[in-house]
């Protein structure tokens, strides 16, 4: 069986659905494959910050998120030594598998054809002019036909390998998280909490308020610290050193297993785009190094790809590219710098001094709370007078 679109769409998580949203409003055919069928969960935070809500208010979808979310007004850092500071921060929370289908229908009601059930296989250029994609659909191989191709299949290099995009196939961190229901704790604060601890080293653990008093809490680790750890046997370490988690384990409900996954960081490790295959969101590595937020950069990505094809196909496959590729040109600065600033979890003394510097100075506060919401360079994290500051002040 072969089917014609516009424009074939691999993968169906926040990437694929903000692209195959955008260029359905605008007119285009679309065909949104994925491997797994949904609702289908996905390890992750579940943190919806400023840049995910600003991408979702472009999809016009945000409303129904702040629906059906979590709202939190605060972001609390807790340091090494236990050290803590609440700096101001708007969000929201909700469970992937929500997000997701949430997404999911946002794109087939505007008549995006999805096919579930759908594993990428291989893509074909046939004539310079035509993709053809092949899928593995219960033992057999279908195909799709395309004049584009956005590839959003996720951290797993396999399907990034199959398209030619791959560059490196090492993800340079890991994440777990469990689920859990405490509702006296969901009545005490709805802050994003970030904890900096030795038994997370090369990284953070978290714990993140959801709807209906369900906790999100995990570690996660950056520049490839996961490799020297067990990342098992450090969320059990976490959970036995910090009061707060050992209040959400004791008193709480586990409503889902611990799920672990990679994460591709950094804009790098695969091409941005081969003529007219545009690679989008954690497949091309749009998780922030040092935060681990993804979603936001990832839809981002796709609609920057939608809207590359719908305002310059009719100049053709390089023009296209190039347009894209500008688009995330410009967002390389911010992810190198964080790379850069992943050294932070290796140095405790250092996470401690940040955390107290900003609990007693408006400036630094205002610095961090800028990172959050994407208003702040974040290259005061790498200058000497910064640390100077911090250090001795």
């Amino acid at each position: 069986m072969e089917r014609a679109y516009d424009v074939v769409v691999i993968g169906a998580g926040p990437a694929g659905c903000a692209a195959a949203r955008t260029l359905s409003r605008a007119g285009l055919s679309i065909g949104l494959f994925d491997k797994a069928v949904f609702p289908r969960d996905k390890t992750c935070g579940d943190a919806l910050i400023p840049d995910a809500l600003h991408a979702l208010k472009k999809l016009g979808l945000a409303q129904r998120v702040a629906q059906i979310s979590y709202s939190v007004h605060g972001m609390r850092l807790i340091s090494c030594d236990g050290t803590e500071v609440v700096i101001r921060a708007h969000g929201a929370c909700m469970q992937r598998l929500k997000l997701d289908e949430l997404l999911l229908d946002g794109a087939i009601e505007t008549g995006v054809k999805f096919l579930p059930g759908h594993d990428f296989c291989a893509v074909f250029d046939e004539n310079e002019k035509l993709y053809r994609v092949e899928f593995n659909k219960g033992g057999e191989i279908v195909s799709a036909h395309a004049p584009w191709v956005l590839l959003a299949t996720g951290a797993h290099p396999a399907p990034i390998k199959r398209a030619g995009l791959l560059l490196n196939a090492e993800c340079r961190s890991f994440a777990v998280r469990q689920y859990v229901r405490n509702e006296p704790l969901a009545k005490k604060f709805n802050e994003l909490i970030f904890v900096f601890d030795t038994t997370v080293r090369g990284g953070y653990g978290w714990i993140f308020p959801g709807p209906d008093a369900v906790f999100n809490i995990g570690i996660g680790f950056f520049g490839s610290a996961h490799k020297h750890t067990n990342p098992r046997r450090d969320y059990e370490r976490f959970i036995a050193k910090l009061p707060l988690a050992q209040e959400l384990m004791r008193d709480g409900e586990i409503v889902s297993p611990l799920r672990g996954a990679p994460l591709r960081t950094g804009l790098s490790g695969t091409r941005f785009a081969d003529g007219g295959l545009l690679g989008i969101g954690e497949c091309v590595g749009t998780t922030f190094p040092l935060t681990g937020e993804g979603i936001g950069k990832a839809m981002e990505t796709g609609i920057l790809a939608a809207e590359a094809i719908i305002g310059k196909c009719q100049l053709g496959r390089a023009a296209v590219a190039q347009t894209y590729k500008r688009s995330m040109d410009v967002l390389q600065p911010k992810f190198a710098v964080y790379r850069k600033a992943e050294f932070l979890f290796n140095w405790p003394y250092l996470t401690n001094r940040l955390v107290r510097h900003t609990r007693r100075n408006e400036t630094t506060r205002g610095k961090v709370e800028g990172l959050f919401n994407e208003t702040t360079d974040p290259a005061f994290l790498l200058t000497l007078p910064g640390w100077m500051k911090i250090l001795f002040h």
